[in-house]
């Protein structure tokens, strides 16, 4: 993990240091054979992966808990996860939620642009993978701050689309789907509460 760590900074890769742990598993039956060369989607491929297990090295370090959300893995209190049990249509652990969730569940985010909220802006206005990758780290380092888990297996596929141009938009779409939705639904049951 610490490996993983050292080149966050400038989005290197310490390729021979990490490669057994990134090459020895690699699943070549789905993506393909990571040596192929002339394969289109390999290097964006192998670039969401090294990204992704970078920011989840950041995001677990010192951490005690897990701070990737695996389907079906038990909770704190024993209960089976959220999506496991298929309670409710939202992914409580997906990306955009997890931002919502650093953003304090503030009671008057409507009318405000948040820090997170900028951040998520920013990236979208300058979609270069770089500049993403960048926002990332910092936005992992409040959800590791506030131990907000994430689904690596959904953010790894987003980290693939975003090289596109025509699949990176539809990653904002739903990363602002998903923040906005878990702000209405804080909205309603707050309502709902002070209703009763």
């Amino acid at each position: 993990m610490a490996l993983l760590r050292k080149g966050l900074d400038t989005g290197a890769v310490r390729w021979l240091s990490v490669g057994i742990d990134l090459y020895s598993d690699w699943p070549r039956e789905t993506l393909g054979d990571p040596t192929d060369e002339s394969d289109y989607y390999i290097k964006p491929e192998i670039r969401a992966i090294a990204t992704s297990l970078q920011v989840y090295a950041l995001h677990q370090q010192s951490k005690s808990e897990a701070m990737a959300w695996m389907p079906g893995r038990m909770d704190a209190t024993g209960a089976m996860s959220e999506q496991a049990n298929n309670v409710g249509p939202q992914n409580l652990h997906s990306f955009g939620h997890a931002c919502f969730e650093i953003d304090g569940k503030q009671d008057d985010l409507g009318s405000k642009v948040t820090p997170i909220l900028k951040q998520l802006q920013s990236m979208e206005d300058f979609p270069d993978f770089d500049n993403i990758r960048h926002h990332l780290y910092s936005l992992i380092r409040m959800m590791r701050g506030q131990s907000v888990s994430l689904d690596y297996n959904s953010f790894a596929r987003d980290l693939y689309d975003l090289q596109f141009p025509n699949s990176c938009s539809s990653v904002f779409d739903r990363w602002a789907r998903e923040y906005f939705n878990a702000q209405v639904n804080q909205t309603n049951a707050k309502d709902r509460s002070s209703e009763e």
